[in-house]
């Protein structure tokens, strides 16, 4: 069953979300005297606001969407990410405006990228450089309040802990017949399985996750133990289909998110003379 009032809603936003991405944003940055796009830099960011919009219809109110930079208290930085979903509530120093985001990494709770038209190298370069990313997830000190049945933290064997990963793009520049079965290849033989995407959607193609033993679409590359075989649902007799089941997944991963909390005093640094009330000269 379903609800046909939230359904309609729901495809309304796909069209314009999808006429957005697909056309407007061409025809408002591709000079077709040239047959290239002009300022590029602009078309990208037109998209990433774009997508933004259509994913705050997905996840929870209670999150909100940006782009920017992750951080730990390790000192670590990842690479500049095109979505980053994070819960405002738990973030300090997040900055409005035009100026630069930084988001410390407990209060993270998925990342994405944007993309046009991939070919197999960018492909790949875009899902292993969302994989180092995912990496920082669990290069947490000391983790903050999380759920009662979550006492210890084990991002290798509960995949709740760690952020979700996503991409989007407009299509796939090459044979796609057999992508489940090749996509792990497109990663470095170091990233880790449980590092790897969690949902990929390609609106031209389809859509990429994974399934468990009891043929199950779960949107965890490991879960409870167990690295998943990759899944790849393509739109048949609905068009609407793999926006569906991306939107559901992506509400799932967000939703089921462990909460740390962030400790700033571990984000900042504190002088040992400082702890004793003296004043460092």
């Amino acid at each position: 069953m379903a609800n046909k009032i939230f359904d309609a809603l729901f495809r309304e936003r796909v069209d314009v979300f999808r006429a957005a991405f697909s056309a407007t944003s061409t025809e408002i940055f591709y000079d077709s005297s040239k047959a290239r796009l002009f300022h590029a830099g602009e078309y990208g960011i037109y998209r990433e606001s774009i997508v933004r919009e259509f994913l705050k219809f997905i996840i929870p109110q209670s999150l909100d969407i940006s782009t920017g930079f992750i951080l730990s208290t390790m000192d670590d930085v990842s690479s500049q990410c095109d979505i980053i979903g994070f819960d405002p509530r738990m973030t300090p120093l997040y900055q409005e405006g035009d100026r630069q985001r930084f988001f410390p990494l407990e209060s993270v709770y998925c990342v994405g990228e944007v993309k046009s038209t991939l070919s197999r190298n960018a492909f790949s370069q875009a899902l292993n450089k969302l994989a180092a990313v995912k990496a920082l997830g669990e290069r947490i000190v000391a983790p903050g309040v999380a759920r009662p049945d979550q006492l210890h933290f084990n991002p290798t064997d509960d995949a709740r802990q760690l952020f979700s990963s996503f991409l989007i793009c407009q299509k796939f520049d090459f044979d796609t017949s057999n992508i489940e079965n090749e996509i792990d290849r497109f990663y470095d033989p170091c990233v880790a399985h449980r590092h790897k995407h969690n949902v990929i959607l390609s609106m031209e193609d389809g859509l990429l996750t994974y399934i468990d033993q009891g043929g199950t679409t779960v949107p965890y590359p490991r879960f409870v133990t167990q690295d998943l075989k990759n899944l790849f649902s393509f739109p048949k007799h609905d068009e609407y289909y793999h926006f569906k089941i991306f939107s559901s997944l992506l509400f799932l991963l967000t939703t089921n998110k462990t909460p740390w909390h962030p400790e700033f005093s571990k984000y900042v640094h504190i002088a040992d003379d400082a702890a004793t009330g003296r004043i460092q000269k």
